[in-house]
C-alpha cells in the first residue's frame, strides 16, 4: 500500500517538479526559427549536436549556424537575437524580469542582429575578439571578421569599445550610424550607415518578427511556454544520445580496423 502511495504521489509530483526546475533554472528564452544547420554545444561537452525550435536558452550554451543558416534567439522580455549564417556566438547571462533585461553575448565571429526590448533597466554587452558593444535597449547588427568589428545602430544608441589597450575610450553610435573596431585601436568616428546599411531589411523583417513574438508572449501562459520547451528539451537530448552513440559506434569501428592491421602486420613479422 505504501509503494502504491508513494507510486502515485510520484507520477503526480514528478510533471510538476520537472516543470518547476526548468522555469527555475532561469530558462528565460528559447531558440526560435531556425533555418539551415544550426548546432549548439552544452557547456562541459564536446560533441555539436543540432539545435531544435523552442529548445530553452541555457547559459554557456554555444550555437553555430553553417553557411546559408540562420536562427533566432527569442527572449521572454519581447526580445530578439537573430545569429546569421558563418557565426559562432555562446550566451554568456541571462536575466529577465518584468523590469529589467541583463545579458551578455559572445560573438565569436560572424554577424548578429538584435532588437532589444526596453525597460526601466536594459543592459545587454556583446563581446566579440575585438570589441565591446553596450546596449540601453535599441535595433544594431554587429559583425566580427579577421580582427575588427563593425557596429551599425539601426534605433536607439550603443556605446562602443576596444577590448583592450592602456585607455579603453567608448564612443557613442545613434541611429543610421556605424563604426569599426581594430585590435587594439580606438573606435573609428561614428559615421553614416554603409557598410552595415545590408543588414538594414534584415531588421525591417525582425521587427516585425519581434511584434509576432510580443503578442504571442501575451497569448501564452509561461506554464505552456514552459511545457513546450520541456518538449523541445526532450527532443533536444534524444538527438545528443543518438550523436553520442554513431561516435561511439565509430570510434569502436576504427580500433577494431587497427587491432586487424597490428595483429596483420605481427602475423607477416612472424612468417619465415
Amino acid at each position: 500500500m505504501k509503494k502504491f502511495l508513494c507510486s502515485v504521489l510520484l507520477s503526480t509530483l514528478l510533471p510538476f517538479y520537472l516543470s518547476t526546475c526548468l522555469y527555475s533554472q532561469d530558462f528565460s528564452g528559447e531558440i526560435g526559427e531556425i533555418k539551415g544547420t544550426v548546432e549548439i554545444l552544452k557547456e562541459g561537452e564536446t560533441e555539436w549536436v543540432p539545435a531544435v525550435s523552442e529548445m530553452p536558452v541555457q547559459l554557456k550554451d554555444r550555437l553555430k549556424a553553417a553557411e546559408n543558416s540562420s536562427c533566432n534567439l527569442e527572449l521572454d522580455d519581447g526580445s530578439i537575437i537573430f545569429i546569421g549564417e558563418n557565426t559562432e556566438a555562446s550566451v554568456e547571462m541571462l536575466e529577465l524580469t518584468a523590469e529589467s533585461h541583463n545579458s551578455k553575448i559572445s560573438l565569436w565571429f560572424g554577424k548578429i542582429i538584435a532588437n532589444i526590448a526596453k525597460s526601466k533597466n536594459t543592459k545587454m554587452e556583446v563581446h566579440s575578439p575585438t570589441a565591446i558593444v553596450a546596449v540601453r535597449g535599441t535595433e544594431f547588427a554587429v559583425e566580427s571578421k579577421a580582427g575588427e568589428t563593425d557596429v551599425g545602430v539601426f534605433d536607439g544608441e550603443v556605446g562602443v569599445k576596444n577590448t583592450e589597450g592602456e585607455t579603453v575610450e567608448e564612443v557613442m553610435v545613434k541611429p543610421a550610424e556605424e563604426t569599426s573596431v581594430r585590435k587594439g585601436v580606438r573606435p573609428r568616428p561614428p559615421s553614416r550607415l554603409i557598410l552595415m546599411q545590408k543588414y538594414k531589411e534584415r531588421n525591417l523583417r525582425l521587427r516585425k518578427r519581434v511584434a509576432a513574438l510580443r503578442e504571442r508572449l501575451k497569448r501564452l501562459p509561461p506554464e505552456k511556454r514552459v511545457k513546450a520547451r520541456q518538449l523541445a528539451y526532450e527532443k533536444f537530448r534524444k538527438l545528443r544520445e543518438k550523436r553520442i552513440q554513431h561516435i561511439k559506434k565509430n570510434q569502436q569501428k576504427r580500433k577494431a580496423i587497427k587491432r586487424e592491421i597490428m595483429k596483420r602486420e605481427r602475423q607477416n613479422r612472424n612468417r619465415p
